[in-house]
């Protein structure tokens, strides 16, 4: 994926299982390393996206560093709503169980299925957050 934009850089990669308080101590290990240089974090969940948005609040970042998540948990809709996180992905979990069940029947009764259904993510940013709050 990085082959298609030269621009960016990868500064470092490393899970934090998951975890919210792992990515904190996570990020905060990178601020030391890498410092002015990281721009933006990608987290594969929202729970370690908001430890390393912490991370990075409780650093005193003098300058923007992007933070975006996956999963659209509350606390990450409602960071997005506040301007603390940028962005988060919303995984349509009905759309993904509707499918499944769907192609699950399709085989049983031994008619055409695809082998691969595609429930498309929703990017949740500031301009769109409102369709994800809790109502």
């Amino acid at each position: 994926m990085l082959a298609k934009y030269p621009e960016l850089r990868l500064l470092a990669d490393q899970t934090a299982e998951w975890d919210r308080a792992k990515a904190m101590s996570l990020m905060e290990n990178w601020l030391q390393a890498h410092g002015e240089k990281i721009q933006a974090v990608f987290a594969q969940n929202d729970e370690m996206a908001m430890g390393a948005l912490l991370a990075i609040e409780r650093a005193g970042a003098k300058r923007k560093i992007v933070v975006v998540g996956v999963d659209a948990i509350a606390d990450a809709v409602q960071a997005v709503a506040d301007g603390r996180l940028d962005a988060t992905v919303f995984q349509d979990a009905a759309g993904q169980g509707r499918a499944a069940v769907e192609t699950a029947v399709r085989i049983l009764r031994s008619e055409p299925y695809e082998k691969q259904t595609f429930i498309p993510f929703q990017l949740v940013t500031r301009e769109n957050v409102a369709e994800f709050l809790p109502k």
